[in-house]
């Protein structure tokens, strides 16, 4: 089931595809990280989510990707 990662610098607006959720968690920080802006997750409800209410959502993904950095 595919994660969208969505995030804005100053080039523009980019949309990653990860297969699971802890992926898509490591990358929405690798975008923070690099000073992206508005970055969130579009889970499989094809709802937006903010990195934190994502992780309340898959809290074991999020544990994860966290040790995985």
């Amino acid at each position: 089931m595919p994660f969208f990662v969505k995030g804005t610098d100053t080039s523009g607006t980019v949309s990653l595809r990860r297969d699971n959720a802890a992926g898509a968690v490591k990358k929405a920080r690798e975008l923070l990280d690099d000073g992206s802006w508005d970055v969130e997750i579009i889970g499989p409800d094809g709802l937006p989510h903010p990195i934190a209410e994502f992780e309340a959502m898959y809290p074991a993904s999020a544990a994860t990707a966290i040790h995985a950095t």
